[in-house]
């Protein structure tokens, strides 16, 4: 609370027979009561404090003290609703574990059944290029897949490199070209797959662990689907 010279008339008492001891740079209840004693006990007995003005002190204080009370609580409500609601999006979001997230991105992991690719051309391409490489960027293996519209193509690649030897599941990543009749680029969009092992929440939002290592933000998923063999 901050006591404004309208409201109390330092002139009208010495401040020097004031105690308080006050380290939280505010007013609060107990500050009020000692600075009004003191004001009372050093008040011109010729010229007493107005009663008015001393209802309208301690009412004014009142309010104050209400208001911030009610900061307090409504701080302390607050933070119960977004803990709650955090909970409450993990509990959700739990129901993903297990099924395959897709999200933008150019990389895919490998298991016994093979591995998922999924891209969109801006516009129909005569030919098109999928080339994988292991984490460390070595060259695995090029793929070249009819694509005969602009809708969303879904390829799964079989895990073999380009000598047909079966590779190691694990963490790879995939790039697309596309070209037109011209062998102009056209622009392609790349979209990851991977199957969603667990969920967790990082400053109040919620991010998905895809195939064990990746971290996907809850913005960032496209569609989730059930996991086929």
């Amino acid at each position: 609370m901050i006591v404004s010279s309208g409201s109390v008339n330092t002139d009208r008492y010495d401040t020097s027979k004031m105690d308080i001891d006050n380290d939280h740079g505010s007013l609060d209840q107990s500050d009020f009561l000692n600075l009004f004693v003191t004001q009372m006990q050093n008040q011109d007995p010729t010229e007493p404090m107005d009663s008015s003005q001393m209802l309208q002190q301690t009412a004014t204080f009142s309010q104050v003290e209400s208001m911030a009370n009610m900061n307090e609580n409504m701080e302390k409500i607050l933070d119960v609703l977004s803990s709650t609601s955090a909970q409450s999006q993990m509990a959700s979001a739990s129901n993903f574990i297990g099924k395959v997230m897709e999200y933008e991105g150019n990389d895919t992991t490998l298991t016994s059944s093979g591995a998922a690719i999924s891209f969109e051309a801006s516009k129909v391409p005569a030919k098109t290029t999928v080339t994988i490489r292991d984490e460390d960027g070595k060259y695995i293996r090029t793929l070249t897949p009819s694509v005969n519209d602009t809708d969303k193509v879904f390829l799964v690649w079989d895990g073999t490199d380009s000598a047909g030897n079966k590779m190691d599941v694990g963490s790879y990543t995939f790039s697309v070209k596309s070209y037109d009749a011209d062998g102009k680029d056209i622009d392609v969009k790349t979209y990851s797959n991977g199957q969603v092992t667990g969920v967790a929440t990082d400053s109040g939002k919620l991010i998905y662990e895809v195939d064990g290592s990746y971290e996907v933000a809850a913005e960032d998923v496209i569609s989730v689907r059930e996991l086929t063999n």
